[in-house]
């Protein structure tokens, strides 16, 4: 008699071979672990894997913003193998920038991390409790970075930098914190910054004390948009200075000392008594131009600078001639000797300019670059993000200024500094919203040695910026063609080396005699040909008053033409059409569809 109790015969069979397939699947787990283990990958040792993790993590981490699960993606090399999983989790440092929109997955992050150092960094979205328990591991914390903080976040930021100035923070290295705007309530950074390691400080709408502790050591500083009242002297900038000798990123926007309204001189202290920076690479000062100057004349900008930013505005309370004539000689000396330090202690060379105005009251902004062709420059040019040359991609700009004066003044100002450049290695001129820049700027550019080595030149600006470089590209010898728009013609400058040549959004007429032709156009390319530089490239982009019948003639003389199709209507051709006559044909349907589709 069978009873519940007693097993049936034919299960116990199966539980037997049940047991029996589970134990092969162990063996059968265990003999390709062991042959995994003569895998020539397996034979990398352990610490040198995890070191290769740790980069996968890093590179992952960059692709992505902070807030996106993507960022877990590296996750994905624990699912390799049993020893990949093992190596990964007894590698601490993996698990060392916790993920913020789950509570649960930074507790499990803080966990697998050990004692490892900890970066805190925080994107638009996250869990308020996760970011408090990262805070909570202050002794491990390296990295702590809080863009655009809001109200939640003020709260538990102040409680961390209230912890830090009464306990040591001793592993932390970088420091970040940006209130939202100025409206936002600001946050004060304690005096005492108990943060001895601390290398990186970056503060946006963020208040500080220049005798605080925190400013000591630093190798990059970067301040932005400070209460007036926390605005420095001279004399607490240039001691904060003296206090981080390894400082080679500097960035101080409207984080200047201020000058009184009626400024007639600026001091000049001794040289002995400068500032000396021998590591900085960056400098960026964005204020006045007397407070730009004022800090300009106390510090000693080292041979080996990188990058140097310069946004001057014009002040109110001053007249604007005077300013410059106090201000502009100092700028112009460290501009003069950073241009001067680059052939001979970079080893690199100045290979272009930009040049393009700015804002309704006309500034201008000026960049010299050691890249031969810089990629933003082609798409700031066009709104078509075309490939690149990888070897133009990466750009190494040397100096940027903007002058934020009325055009007259700014001109006047490029004229003067544009003695300081280095035109011999010049390859590529970028000309944007500009109209002549000065009286004499192509025979200033072209006619002093840089037309040897001048390869493209892309100009977007008016029609008189267009008709000077015609005239200067024409050569002195086999000049055939006519005065251009009527103007007479100036001294010519022929570029010998010049075979790229972007127009964009220029006006070409083609009947008017006051103003440029295509025939001006097509007359300087025959003109250059029968002299032997024809042009090897030409693109033309959204400009007025050229037609497909101009494009054939220019491409007789230039093989390769990129041209957009670009024609603008005449009167005559809005004229031959009624009311009505493009909705018969469904043209309003149709921009309809696409703009939905």
């Amino acid at each position: 008699m069978v009873t519940a109790e007693t097993p049936p015969l034919n299960s116990r069979a199966q539980t037997e071979i049940d047991n029996e397939l589970e134990a092969l699947e162990e063996r059968m787990r265990a003999l390709r672990t062991c042959r995994n283990s003569f895998s020539p990958i397996s034979f990398i040792p352990p610490e040198i894997l995890g070191a290769i993790f740790v980069h996968h993590v890093q590179q992952t981490q960059s692709c992505y913003p902070l807030d996106s699960r993507y960022v877990l993606l590296w996750l994905k090399v624990g699912h390799i193998c049993h020893h990949w999983r093992e190596v990964a989790l007894g590698t601490p440092e993996l698990w060392a920038t916790p993920f913020l929109n789950s509570s649960r997955v930074t507790e499990e992050m803080l966990m697998r991390s050990k004692m490892a150092t900890l970066n805190l960094r925080r994107g638009l979205r996250y869990r308020m409790e996760a970011v408090q328990m990262v805070l909570m591991n202050i002794e491990r914390l390296q990295e702590v970075s809080f863009p655009f903080l809001n109200d939640g976040t003020t709260r538990c930021i102040e409680e961390f930098l209230d912890k830090v100035s009464s306990y040591s923070a001793p592993k932390l290295r970088s420091l970040l914190l940006e209130a939202g705007s100025s409206q936002t309530p600001r946050i004060a950074i304690p005096t005492s910054f108990l943060a001895p390691n601390l290398r990186s400080l970056q503060i946006k709408y963020c208040d500080i004390s220049w005798s605080s502790s925190i400013l000591t050591g630093l190798t990059v500083l970067s301040i932005e948009k400070l209460s007036p009242e926390y605005l420095p002297t001279l004399d607490e900038l240039i001691s904060a200075l003296r206090r981080m000798p390894a400082l080679h990123t500097l960035e101080l926007d409207d984080a200047l000392p201020t000058l009184p309204p009626k400024t007639m001189s600026l001091p000049c202290p001794p040289r002995v008594l400068n500032v000396r920076l021998p590591h900085l690479k960056r400098l960026r000062l964005i204020a006045k131009v007397l407070e730009v100057a004022n800090v300009l004349a106390c510090v000693e900008l080292p041979d080996s600078m990188l990058e140097v930013e310069l946004k001057c505005r014009a002040s109110s309370s001053m007249d604007q001639d005077q300013e410059c004539n106090l201000g502009l000689p100092i700028i112009s000396h460290a501009l003069e000797s950073c241009l001067k330090a680059i052939p001979a202690e970079s080893r690199q060379f100045l290979c272009s300019i930009r040049l393009f105005a700015f804002g309704a009251s006309g500034g201008i902004h000026m960049q010299y670059s050691t890249a031969r062709d810089p990629s933003s420059w082609v798409e700031s040019l066009t709104d078509i993000c075309l490939p690149v040359d990888p070897e133009w991609v990466a750009e190494y700009p040397v100096i940027l200024l903007d002058l934020g004066f009325p055009s007259e003044i700014s001109t006047a100002i490029l004229s003067d500094l544009w003695q300081l450049v280095p035109f011999r290695s010049l390859e590529a001129l970028c000309i944007k919203g500009l109209s002549a820049c000065w009286d004499g700027f192509w025979a200033d550019l072209l006619g002093r040695g840089a037309a040897h080595n001048l390869e493209k030149i892309y100009l977007q600006g008016t029609p008189e910026a267009l008709e000077d470089l015609l005239i200067s590209l024409r050569s002195q010898t086999y000049s055939i063609a006519r005065s251009i728009g009527g103007r007479s013609r100036k001294r010519q400058n022929f570029a010998p080396a010049l075979s790229h040549l972007v127009l964009e959004r220029l006006e070409f007429h083609p009947s008017s005699s006051s103003f440029t032709k295509t025939s001006d156009l097509l007359d300087v390319l025959v003109d250059r040909i029968n002299k032997g530089r024809g042009l090897d490239h030409l693109t033309i982009t959204g400009c007025t008053g050229i037609s497909a019948h101009d494009v054939r003639l220019l491409r007789e003389v230039v093989a390769d033409i990129d041209w957009d199709e670009y024609e603008s209507f005449n009167d005559d051709d809005y004229d031959s059409f009624e009311d009505g006559d493009d909705d018969e044909y469904g043209f309003y349907s149709d921009v309809y569809d696409f703009a939905v589709s």
